[in-house]
């Protein structure tokens, strides 16, 4: 299993040193930076910039009575191309703020506004030879798509290879859903996030990620997974959860 952590570009270095197999971008703060750049530094310290979350910046709203297709489809493909040009395999869809429909809003309309936002990205991913990966998120972050069954919803009303689902473990544990559920998406299983309980660094709670691990071993899964929590010292920190996360996975 190849791990790998969340982070900024000006990260790279520290992610490289601290032991991670890849970093983990997020897409909106490379539509903002020189990916040029960015590429000869990751290069330079042999890291590969496999996944990438945050899709979509907050006021790039695809659900409501605002939504404006032109600007979608220019962003999405502009945003893949660049994830191509690092050498990205997967996308994230987390993107709660963006996705999130208003107070009022049909729920029905929303959802068949996100399958038409979804495929919009399939026509680039197939472009560009990426995976999207549907995040469902926690109830207070996002109010549409919180299970990965919800999620996997969406990724079969699609129907398409580029099309899949990430379980995050942080996200999961507040639901209370069951890692049972990993069994039931495993065929569109593209993407894994971890933190211990608390959004802390794996290791210093109480998550238990022996029964995750074992839960994904079981379903065949063979993507990788990125560590997103909150860092208190990232560079002390991310050797020793990278260490007991392997061990974990071991």
């Amino acid at each position: 299993m190849k791990f790998g952590c969340c982070g900024g570009i000006e990260e790279i270095e520290l992610i490289a040193s601290g032991g991670a197999e890849f970093i983990e971008f997020t897409v909106t703060g490379i539509m903002q930076s020189e990916i040029e750049k960015i590429k000869k530094e990751l290069d330079r310290v042999n890291l590969r910039a496999y996944s990438f979350n945050v899709f979509l910046p907050g006021d790039l709203h695809i659900t409501g009575p605002d939504v404006d297709l032109k600007k979608i489809d220019e962003y999405v493909k502009e945003a893949l191309r660049r994830v191509s040009f690092l050498g990205g395999e997967i996308v994230v869809f987390g993107s709660g703020r963006s996705r999130s429909f208003p107070e009022g809003f049909s729920r029905d309309t929303a959802r068949e506004q996100i399958i038409e936002f979804l495929k919009i990205v399939d026509k680039y991913a197939r472009e560009f030879n990426i995976k999207i990966a549907i995040e469902p998120l926690n109830k207070k972050e996002s109010n549409i798509i919180n299970t990965t069954l919800e999620a996997l919803e969406f990724a079969r009303a699609i129907d398409s290879p580029n099309i899949g689902v990430l379980i995050d473990s942080y996200h999961a544990d507040l639901e209370g859903e069951p890692l049972s559920n990993i069994e039931k998406i495993k065929d569109k299983l593209y993407h894994v996030h971890v933190s211990d309980r608390g959004r802390v660094a794996p290791g210093k709670n109480n998550y238990d990620f022996k029964s995750l691990f074992n839960a994904l071993k079981a379903a065949g899964y063979n993507g990788c997974i990125s560590i997103e929590c909150r860092w208190e010292e990232k560079a002390k920190e991310l050797p020793e959860s990278l260490e007991y996360l392997r061990k974990e996975w071991e």
